[in-house]
């Protein structure tokens, strides 16, 4: 069978926009798997042209967007600007492209400034609208003004001027976990109640069965193979069960006696209450975006290329260009592998439901809504109101005792805090784990009084060793280097200090941790590229560091050409431009004397 190729084409344009008619107002993004997505730009036709020649920027801009893109700058970004414009032009003097120049632009940031959100939204506002005014002065610059200029950075200091992300303390975290464990139990327990059930009957007596008088619909498996063969697997709705000739008005008394349709259906298919806690106890460990996360597909666990009892999981991010990717152990009760197994058990009736472009979706669940049912991908509209009911659900409070603040996006935020502090403090690990662009974006992210202490306490903690093993604490040696007191207590003491004032009077002993006699060690001068390098100010040093610069300028005539300047004169150069010049005039005429009696192993 030959698979269908996705239809890409656009609806036909008019290139030039002057006096354009309303059909052009409306942009249609077909899609071979479904239904064509379309924006109606007819409610601004009293500016036809203008809205015509962003219309066509909208159009070839979000050509390879995802439809939520899309709907997004459309709904933030165009809206806004004819809002802008209403309130700017009420005598719709402003109908043409050419009349979007760089004044209309300053006045749109303007009126922007002026609304009552935050920098954050404002700064998406224009970035919307930015992004299609862009198109049009890089691809049809006949189409605005020849004075359009769009400024660089239309809302400076955004991020500082943002407030750092709201997250869960370690108490309440626990809690919330605490809570989804709860939950997941017992939706996984009857799911399983329902499929041993379901595998008790016989399906096919059940099937032969035209009257349901005849069957014990008391029997959850019986029910189950009933709602399965004769309604498609999904519970209809009781109006549609009453109705005359549909066969299945029993089904709706039947339910009664197992608690009501909402409290069977589980047996069958998850609703939106039930994926709540899946999509809590995931998104607190993955740590991704909420668009991210309710966007997880089917195929998100793949196998660990090295470990048998770890997965992987996968999934897309907005702005990012790859995949994120984390692994997780299989074996732990919420672990992300296993929950997303479990999701799939539970959603796999609903797949033949959806439309073709959201099979491949994780988190698909059914409800009934009056007379109608509906079955889909779990959005972020739903899934607030759902984590809302789950605090209520499990009483879980804050602080202060009022109703905990839980949302999807204060997920990432907390695991990410408490993945900094089990990573050190280290904002280069967490920036890395986060797959962020910069490290201010993680710092907004971890930026808490709790993790500000942290950091003071490691930084103290670094500088302390640091003084110790400048004073040359042996035990700090020891339990730095993971060697032998003797060993320490000769670095401590400088016995091995002879060579260029650092740790190494034989470079060709192998004393050092992890080195082998007869061969150069792999630390050899490597303190003169070191910004942490502690020289001490004395001429005994001084002698040294004299008699090595000697040492590299006689191997400079000695040795290939290429070789020294690969291996040697970085470490010459810092030497002569940041080292030597440091010390007094003074010390260095007794310091020659005694350089002349330092030999040096041979530099090859």
């Amino acid at each position: 069978m030959t698979a269908r190729r996705k239809d890409y084409r656009l609806d036909s344009q008019p290139a030039s926009f002057s006096g354009a008619p309303i059909e052009t107002l409306i942009v249609r993004f077909p899609d071979g798997d479904g239904p064509a997505q379309v924006f109606d730009f007819r409610a601004h036709a009293r500016r036809a042209d203008m809205a015509a020649a962003i219309a066509l920027a909208f159009r070839m801009h979000c050509a390879d967007k995802a439809p939520q893109t899309r709907t997004a700058l459309f709904v933030s970004g165009i809206r806004q600007w004819f809002v802008f414009l209403d309130t700017h032009d009420p005598q719709c003097w402003l109908i043409r492209g050419v009349d979007i120049d760089a004044g209309l632009v300053r006045a749109f940031l303007v009126w922007l400034d002026t609304r009552p959100v935050s920098i954050g939204s404002r700064y998406s506002l224009w970035s919307a609208m930015r992004s299609l005014l862009r198109w049009l002065e890089r691809c049809r610059p006949d189409l605005v003004a020849v004075d359009l200029a769009l400024p660089y950075n239309a809302f400076p200091r955004k991020n500082a001027l943002t407030p750092a992300r709201e997250g869960l303390g370690d108490g309440d975290m626990d809690a919330v976990l605490a809570a989804c464990r709860k939950d997941i139990d017992a939706i996984w327990r009857q799911h399983i109640t329902g499929q041993e059930a379901l595998a008790r009957v016989d399906r096919a007596k059940i099937a032969r069965t035209l009257q349901l008088r005849y069957l014990d619909l008391d029997d959850v498996g019986v029910l189950m193979a009933v709602i399965i063969d004769r309604c498609g697997g999904i519970i209809p709705p009781q109006e549609e069960m009453l109705r005359a000739g549909a066969g299945v008005s029993r089904v709706v008394w039947a339910l009664k006696q197992h608690g009501g349709a909402q409290h069977f259906a589980r047996y069958l298919y998850p609703d939106s209450r039930a994926l709540i806690a899946f999509v809590i106890a995931i998104g607190a460990q993955t740590f991704a975006n909420p668009d991210a996360l309710l966007g997880f597909t089917r195929d998100c666990v793949g196998e660990h290329p090295l470990f048998d009892n770890r997965a992987i999981v996968g999934w897309r991010k907005g702005r990012a260009s790859r995949v994120q990717r984390r692994s997780f152990l299989r074996d732990k009760t919420l672990s992300p592998p296993r929950l997303v197994e479990q999701v799939l058990a539970l959603t796999t009736p609903l797949v033949g439901h959806v439309t073709a472009s959201e099979r491949d979706r994780l988190f698909l669940y059914a409800s009934l809504h009056g007379k109608g049912r509906h079955v889909g991908v779990l959005n972020c509209n739903i899934a607030l109101q759902q984590v809302e009911r789950f605090v209520r659900d499990h009483s879980l409070t804050g602080t202060d005792g009022a109703p905990l603040k839980l949302n999807l996006a204060a997920l990432r935020t907390t695991g990410l805090s408490r993945a900094h502090a089990a990573l050190g403090y280290d904002l280069l690990k967490t920036q890395a784990l986060a797959n962020h662009a910069s490290l201010d974006t993680t710092r907004r992210y971890v930026d808490r009084p709790l993790a500000r202490e942290g950091q003071a306490r490691e930084l103290s903690r670094l500088q302390g060793a640091f003084v110790n093993w400048v004073r040359g604490d042996a035990d700090e040696v020891t339990r730095t280097l993971r060697i032998s007191s003797a060993a320490a207590a000769d670095i401590a003491a400088g016995r091995n200090a002879t060579a260029s004032g650092f740790v190494c009077r034989d470079p060709l002993a192998g004393v050092g941790p992890d080195q082998a006699p007869g061969r150069l060690c792999i630390a050899w001068l490597g303190c003169f590229s070191c910004p942490n390098a502690v020289i001490p100010l004395d001429i005994d040093t001084l002698a040294r560091l004299m008699a090595t610069r000697a040492a590299l300028g006689d191997a400079r005539t000695r040795m290939a050409p290429e070789r020294f300047a690969l291996l040697y004169e970085p470490k010459l150069a810092i030497l002569e431009r940041d080292i030597l010049p440091r010390f007094p005039d003074a010390m260095h005429a007794q310091a020659r004397e005694r350089a002349t009696a330092i030999g040096l192993a041979p530099i090859e």
